[in-house]
Parts: structure tokens; C-alpha cells; sequence
């Protein structure tokens, strides 16, 4: 089987649920689009759960680009002002602990994270952490291609014009990022943290169910289309 989560943020405990829920073995896929950092309090137990499990696949996130600029810094604590105040410090400091305790183990999880896509196509579903920039699609065809047009902030960082706007023809978009309670809010919803389904277009599915906030881990069996929930 197939599936996909999103926006971990820490929360070991809850994917361990998760893969115990769904009895995930080693002829099973887990995409995780992103964001398994800052927050919660296991960060590192995550990164290296990933690294170490070859058919569990992170797409990158905004937040472990906050930690690449941190390695590619030479970890300069001076220039982590915006990570610290995306509650980045927990993983900062327990990634210093590692590089410290076993650095052999702390540039592999680095190297790692380096090579993850910023957007991964699995027939008929696009995988990516926040979406991407639906204005670059106005006036052309709707076509796939246009992916290859996108920027890493429009993979990591978009919002409401994302999810607000029709996407790209003949595919399903399946990304993190925003809560779906927000996602509910901006749409004029009735909030909850369950997965949002895109009611005008049918070409979204928003995942983050806000795990580390007190909300819910969302997880799709991409195979069945059935969801998983962990509280």
C-alpha cells in the first residue's frame, strides 16, 4: 500500500501510532510531504526514523529548509532569527546535540535531507508540502509541464492562492503546510482538523490536521483513497 502524511513537526509518538494503525510493513510506501521538524519534542527521532527506513520518503519542507540554511551557515547561531521564531530552537539545539554525540550519524541525516524532492507526481496525484503558485498557470494550458516553472518558495511557502484557485488539469494536488482548520476558515467552513477535500474544483486534498497544536494526524492510503486518523 501506499500512503501519505504530512507535517509531523516532532510528533515521533503519533507516527509510530500511525504505522502501527495502518500495519505498515516493508512492501508499503509512506510519502511524508514535509515539515517533520520544530514543535513537538522529537524531531531528531523522526529525521532518523526517515534516514533509516528507505520506503518511508519525506518531500522537503519549509522547516527543514530553515535547518539547510542552518548546516549550510557552518551553524551560525546569529542568522537563525526567523527559524527560532517558527519554533525551530527545539530542533536546533537537539540537533547541535547530535552533530556533537555522533556527527557521522548527524551529516548522513543531513546529506539526506538535501537530496528530497521539492514535489514528487504519482499518477493522478501531485505531491508537495504547500502546493505551488497557481498564478503561474493563468493564461496557458494547465498542463504538468508547468511544474518544472515553480520555485522552491512556490512548493514550501504558498497559502490561500493555492488552495483557493483551480490547479493543474487532470491531477489531484495532496499537500501540508496550512491547517485544514485554516484552510476551513479562509473557505467560509466550519473548521475542524479533518482532511479538506477542495468542494469547487475536486483537485485538492489538504492533510495537516495541526498534530502538533492538540489537532489530529491525517494520513491517506493513496491506493484506496480511505483516510487514517491518529488523535
Amino acid at each position: 500500500m501506499t500512503y501519505c502524511c504530512s507535517d509531523l513537526h516532532g510528533c515521533f509518538d503519533e507516527f509510530m501510532q500511525l504505522l502501527k494503525k495502518i500495519n505498515f510493513t516493508n512492501n508499503d510506501t509512506m510519502y511524508i510531504l514535509g515539515d517533520n521538524i520544530d514543535r513537538g519534542p522529537k524531531p531528531i527521532e523522526l529525521l532518523k526514523y526517515i534516514y533509516e527506513h528507505d520506503n518511508i520518503i519525506s518531500l522537503m519542507g519549509n522547516h527543514e529548509n530553515f535547518l539547510l540554511d542552518y548546516i549550510d551557515s557552518g551553524f551560525d547561531r546569529s542568522n537563525t532569527f526567523d527559524w527560532d521564531e517558527n519554533n525551530g530552537k527545539i530542533t536546533r539545539l537537539a540537533f547541535d546535540k547530535l552533530r556533537k554525540k555522533d556527527p557521522v550519524l548527524c551529516k548522513n541525516i543531513s546529506d539526506d535531507i538535501k537530496n528530497w524532492d521539492l514535489c514528487l507526481v504519482l499518477e493522478p496525484f501531485i505531491l508537495s508540502h504547500a502546493g505551488y503558485n497557481t498564478a503561474k498557470l493563468k493564461n496557458l494550458p494547465s498542463a504538468i509541464e508547468l511544474l518544472s516553472e515553480m520555485t522552491a518558495d512556490d512548493f514550501l511557502w504558498s497559502r490561500d492562492d493555492f488552495f483557493k484557485c483551480k490547479g493543474i488539469d487532470g491531477y489531484i494536488t495532496i499537500f501540508g503546510h496550512t491547517p485544514t482548520r485554516n484552510i476551513m476558515t479562509t473557505m467560509n467552513q466550519k473548521p475542524s482538523d479533518d482532511i479538506w477535500v477542495c468542494p469547487q474544483y475536486e483537485d485538492k486534498i489538504g492533510i495537516d490536521g495541526a498534530i502538533a497544536y492538540g489537532g489530529q494526524l491525517n494520513c491517506i492510503n493513496l491506493d484506496e483513497m480511505e483516510f487514517v486518523v491518529i488523535h
